[in-house]
């Protein structure tokens, strides 16, 4: 990795920010202001080629003039440029804080509300680029800054075009597969609906703790992109309101057409979801329901992020003694962990046995799928705290949290069928 530069033009440079294909962000301290500054420095090392250093400059003079013409409290501002240094570079406001892309992972979730607040300032933020005529083209949690204090801020506007002509723009696709749009895939003329498309896939992302496409390759992901529907969110997250999956199908329709017709729209249906959420578990509880997972056995060799899945895919019920958990005969299409209490499990009447915390009921429904009649009767034995999950929201997760699920389902069938053998062995000796 390239040295950090001791400065840049009249900025002392403290530390390195972060680092992308194009460029590197550094930490600055401008003496003149006495302030931090963060300054976005093009490689050196694609500066070198006449041509290919033409196409940079051409992107960071393009950055300049449009953030140059804008200034809103959730967009970060632009205070100096130097496009002839050698390598060219951009001074920005300094974020003290962090992208959202470090929360998009399970066990990093942001909750639901704090996740609505930021989709909601991002609707004012490109409401407002949009009145100046702007498409971001690159919206996804890299771009989107998270303050210490809770603000959130968009950055990074080198990718975007002006529909008012009036900055030269760069052909070819721009942006990050993973989060264009099927109308931006295909290069075509872009709206303001293409930014809304990839706020959709960012608030997938930051709700669930997956991106709604995902492939094994870029083509592969621009393929589901153009061609597939995404897993509903509330499928991985069932905890979520109806109003939510609305929301985000809405944001994700293939046509553009089909998706909100304003960002004041989009503005709209967020204010409308937050005011109907119910009051969600909070912190501490997650944390608490966290530990009560980590001490199970059955979850002895998830990973962290594989538990916080798992919690977020299913959900925890109290259940007061003698409720049936599921009957025999019935349709069954999701499987519980007991988490607390005994349960008593029957067959045609006939006392089976007893289960306690830490093992799973009624798997089979994920472990042959179609064949959903329940074998047996399950029955609270005393007050009980089971977490219930659907089969076909586990089928959806993540391909690491499936592999967990499936080795613990083994691991707890061997036991049982050892302690079958057992007892038939104990009343033959009888």
């Amino acid at each position: 990795m390239a040295a950090i530069p001791t400065d840049i033009g009249k900025y002392q440079v403290e530390r390195e920010l972060g680092r992308g294909a194009s460029g590197a962000v550094y930490l600055a301290r401008d003496t003149f202001r006495d302030n931090w500054v963060a300054i976005k420095q093009i490689h050196p090392h694609l500066m070198v080629d006449p041509a290919q250093a033409n196409k940079y400059r051409r992107l960071l003079h393009n950055e300049a003039v449009l953030v140059g013409q804008i200034s809103h409290p959730h967009i970060v501002a632009l205070i100096d440029v130097n496009e002839r240094a050698s390598p060219p570079y951009l001074v920005l406001e300094y974020v003290q804080g962090q992208s959202l892309e470090q929360h998009t992972t399970p066990d990093t979730l942001l909750p639901v509300p704090e996740v609505l607040d930021i989709a909601f300032k991002c609707c004012n933020a490109l409401e407002y680029a949009h009145f100046h005529g702007l498409v971001h083209r690159d919206i996804k949690p890299a771009n989107l800054l998270l303050r210490d204090d809770g603000e959130v801020k968009l950055t990074d506007f080198g990718a975007a075009m002006s529909q008012n002509g009036d900055v030269t723009q760069l052909a070819g696709l721009m942006g990050s597969p993973a989060y264009m749009s099927p109308e931006q895939i295909r290069e075509e003329k872009l709206t303001h609906q293409s930014d809304m498309f990839s706020l959709g896939v960012v608030l997938y992302e930051l709700l669930t703790g997956q991106k709604p496409f995902q492939g094994e390759s870029d083509y592969a992901t621009i393929y589901k992109i153009g061609a597939e529907d995404p897993v509903p969110v509330r499928v991985l997250r069932p905890d979520l309101p109806a109003t939510l999956d609305d929301i985000v199908r809405t944001a994700l329709a293939k046509k553009p057409a089909n998706r909100f017709a304003t960002w004041a729209e989009f503005a709209d249906a967020i204010i409308g979801a937050s005011t109907s959420l119910t009051k969600l578990a909070s912190q501490i509880t997650e944390v608490e329901r966290f530990q009560t997972l980590r001490q199970l056995d059955f979850f002895r060799d998830f990973s962290d992020v594989a538990i916080w899945e798992t919690l977020r895919l299913g959900r925890i019920r109290s259940l007061e003694r003698g409720t049936v958990l599921m009957e025999e005969g019935s349709v069954g299409r999701s499987f519980y962990l007991l988490l607390d209490g005994v349960v008593r499990v029957t067959k045609k009447n006939l006392a089976l046995t007893k289960l306690r915390a830490g093992v799973s009921i009624g798997e089979m429904v994920y472990l042959q799928p179609g064949k959903n009649l329940r074998s047996a009767t399950v029955t609270a034995e005393t007050k009980i705290s089971v977490l219930k999950i659907k089969s076909a929201s586990l089928q959806q997760a993540s391909a690491e949290l499936q592999s967990c699920f499936d080795k613990a389902f083994i691991k707890m069938l061997v036991t049982r069928l050892i302690a079958t053998n057992q007892q038939l062995s104990e009343w033959d000796v009888r």
